[in-house]
């Protein structure tokens, strides 16, 4: 379902939009779509994409107002449209987007030797939000009943009270990780020395945060090491973990009634794990001092995976993550430019760094 396709025409999506504005900002993409499919643009079919599924699955109403009147600034400047549609991409879905290639997107993914040499975490240690990875992990197992959110399966660290438990076949153990919904790069302190590579990151970061504020989420929440701030987090087994980074699983709300904090999981492909449920239930034991994952970053997550998949953003990016990887020299005859390109854009939004 959520493979790389054509918009939709009006009349079948009209339902969906409620608003006369949004249908005529709808119709602007709808025209974009066609006039640059016939030059077979890749690049400009994506950024009319990008720009009408953003007005299929905003993350928020207030998300719809924003796109709408973005759009309906270009009016009918297909150039404009394209920019607007590029600024997304690079600005909204790299951002939620982990890098594939041969060197590691970051280090925070993986186990970290100090806290896997703790006991489990004592409820009454916790006196205040996490500042930074290694906490946030611990409290989030705790609060997650150091079980990974979508299979269920416990992390290692449970074995010693799991018991009897362990003797039963459906008991899992697997190394799980801290999974931050909205990444820590988009949100970490920039150093504040002067060099290009410095400015580059601080100017892709306000970037970001201007397209998430424009979407109504107020980006001081989670500035610095709030990033690390239960509401963004929670435990995921390693394989599930990259699959939500790379935007290929989210978790999309539920609103049935009686039924809060309850998500249907969404996958682009299934297959990759056994055990993934259908739904997942968050529940916590401490309200106040282990709040639960935010429905407003789930919820940003989740459109920015569909408006990536459907778009056909994710697949792009994909072939370049390839084609970077295979490349050891890039053409002088510019046939390169758009690996060049995707290699700049995407080390403009990593390697940024909050302290410990």
């Amino acid at each position: 379902m959520y493979h790389a396709q054509p918009l939709p025409r009006q009349v079948d999506v009209a339902a969906l939009l409620h608003r006369e504005n949004a249908v005529s900002a709808y119709d602007i993409c709808l025209r974009f779509e066609e006039f640059v499919s016939t030059e077979q643009d890749t690049e400009r079919i994506i950024s009319a994409r990008i720009l009408g599924y953003l007005l299929l699955h905003p993350s928020s109403h207030g998300s719809l107002s924003e796109i709408v009147k973005e759009i309906h600034s270009c009016s009918e400047d297909y150039d404009a449209l394209h920019n607007l549609g590029q600024a997304f991409l690079n600005y909204f879905i790299r951002a939620f987007r982990k890098y594939q290639g041969r060197t590691p997107f970051t280090s925070d993914h993986l186990s970290r030797p100090s806290f896997d040499q703790q006991r489990l975490l004592p409820k009454a240690s916790i006196k205040e939000a996490p500042k930074n990875h290694s906490t946030a992990k611990a409290q989030a197992l705790l609060r997650d009943g150091y079980r990974c959110a979508v299979t269920g399966a416990y992390d290692t660290l449970a074995q010693d009270m799991l018991n009897d438990e362990l003797a039963d076949p459906q008991v899992w153990l697997v190394d799980t990780e801290c999974a931050h919904i909205v990444p820590e790069s988009t949100y970490f302190n920039v150093n504040t020395d002067n060099s290009q590579e410095a400015s580059s990151k601080k100017d892709y970061v306000a970037s970001v945060l201007t397209v998430l504020s424009r979407f109504g989420y107020d980006v001081d929440k989670l500035n610095g090491p709030k990033v690390h701030s239960l509401y963004n987090v929670m435990t995921l087994e390693h394989n599930v973990h990259n699959r939500f980074d790379r935007l290929q699983l989210w978790l999309e709300e539920t609103m049935e009634q009686d039924m809060a904090n309850c998500y249907r999981v969404t996958a682009v492909r299934s297959g990759f794990t056994p055990m993934m449920r259908e739904r997942v239930m968050f529940t916590t034991p401490d309200p106040e001092r282990l709040p639960l994952p935010s429905p407003q970053l789930l919820a940003l997550h989740a459109a920015c995976a569909k408006v990536a998949n459907l778009s056909g953003a994710a697949d792009y990016l994909d072939k370049l993550d390839r084609e970077l990887e295979t490349t050891d020299v890039l053409a002088c005859d510019g046939g390169a430019a758009e690996v060049l390109n995707h290699a700049i854009a995407s080390l403009a939004g990593r390697g940024i760094n909050a302290g410990a």
